[in-house]
C-alpha cells in the first residue's frame, strides 16, 4: 500500500518562501517496537517543508498499523512490499526523493529535537560549497533512556578511509549526491561507511558541532547482533582497518588525546537539560547520572 502523494497547504506556503524541500527516507523491516518514534521525530519538527518516505520490506509486526496510524496527519508517504535489504530499500527512496537536501534515518534511530532539520538548512546556507552537513548524536536504548553523547570529529578523508566517525542518522546531503551516487545493495551492514567513503573522494564534508540525531543501541540492531559480519564488511571497505582502529584509538585514549573532545561533550551534558526541546519522548535521568556515563563512554 502506498499512500498518495498529496502536498497539504502547508507545504504549498513553504514552496512559495523559497524554502527547501528536505527529503527524509526510512528503510523498514520489522521494527514497530521503535519506528513510531522515527515518524514523531520528524512529525514534529518546527520545519514544515518536508516529505518522509518509508519504504518498508514487508513487514509482519504491527509497522504497517503504526504507519496507517499516522497517514494523512503530516507529508508521509509509505510502500510495503520485498525487497532485497536494506540498501535496496533507501536506493528505492532516494529515487522517489524530491527534495533539495536528503536525510537518512532507519526506523530504529530518530532526529532529536525539533529544530534538527531548520538548524540543518541553515548550516547549508552558511556552508553554502559543502555538499554534506553531518552532526552529534546522543545514544538511548531501547527504553529511550538516553545513554550518553556522542562528539564527532571534522573531517578528514585519510581518517576516514581508516574509520567510519561519521554518523549516519546526524547526516544530511545535497541531492546532486543521490542522483550519482547509490548505496552497494551488495553490502547489508556496512553500506553507509561505504557511501561515505565514495562520496569523500569528489565532494565537500562539513561537521558541524550540533547534536542532530539520536542513534538506538539494542540487542536487535544489526551492529550488534551480527558483528562478524559488520567487520568483514568493514575489511572489504577499507583494508586494515580494524587493527588501525583498535591499536591506535586506544592509545589516544590512554594518553588524554581526547580530553578536548570529552569536554565539549560534557558541556552538551548541560545543554540537555536546558536547551533543547526533543521531537519525541525521550528519558533523562539526574545530571550526574548521565556525566557518569559519559566518563566512562570517553575512557
Amino acid at each position: 500500500m502506498e499512500q498518495k502523494d498529496e502536498a497539504s497547504p502547508v507545504i504549498e506556503a513553504h514552496k512559495k518562501k523559497n524554502t527547501p524541500l528536505i527529503s527524509i527516507i526510512t528503510p523498514s523491516y520489522n521494527q514497530g517496537e521503535f519506528i513510531e518514534d522515527t515518524l514523531l521525530s520528524v512529525k514534529n519538527q518546527d520545519y514544515l517543508n518536508i516529505e518522509h518516505i518509508i519504504i518498508d520490506g514487508g513487514s509482519t509486526d504491527n509497522t504497517l498499523t503504526i504507519l496507517k496510524k499516522y497517514e494523512g496527519t503530516y507529508n508521509m508517504h509509505w510502500i510495503s512490499e520485498p525487497d532485497g535489504g536494506q540498501s535496496d530499500a533507501v536506493n528505492k527512496g532516494f529515487k522517489k526523493a524530491k527534495g533539495e537536501i536528503i536525510g537518512w534515518v532507519n526506523s530504529d534511530d530518530c532526529y532529536f529535537d525539533i529544530n534538527a532539520i531548520s538548524s540543518v538548512v541553515k548550516f547549508f546556507k552558511k556552508y553554502s560549497s559543502a555538499d554534506v552537513i553531518y552532526g552529534d548524536a546522543v545514544s538511548i536504548n531501547e527504553n529511550n533512556l538516553i545513554l550518553y553523547i556522542i562528539k564527532n570529529k571534522h573531517f578528514n578523508y585519510d581518517t576516514l578511509k581508516k574509520q567510519c566517525f561519521i554518523r549516519q542518522p546526524a547526516t544530511f546531503f545535497r541531492k546532486k549526491i543521490i542522483d550519482n551516487f547509490q548505496l552497494n545493495i551488495n553490502l547489508n551492514i556496512a553500506m553507509d561507511y561505504d557511501f561515505w567513503i565514495r562520496i569523500g573522494k569528489k565532494h565537500r564534508f562539513q561537521y558541524v558541532n550540533r547534536i542532530l540525531a539520536v542513534d538506538r543501541t539494542h540487542n536487535k540492531r544489526k551492529i550488534i547482533a551480527r558483528r562478524e559480519e559488520m567487520i568483514k564488511e568493514s575489511v572489504k571497505i577499507s583494508e586494515e582497518f580494524w587493527q588501525f582502529n583498535r591499536n591506535w584509538i586506544d592509545i589516544f585514549y590512554s594518553i588524554g588525546l581526547y580530553g578536548f573532545r570529552s569536554i565539549r561533550a560534557f558541556i552538551e551534558v548541560r545543554r540537555l537539560y536546558s536547551k533543547y526541546n526533543f521531537a519525541f519522548n525521550m528519558k533523562l535521568e539526574n545530571i550526574l547520572f548521565i556525566t557518569f556515563r559519559q566518563i566512562k563512554f570517553w575512557k
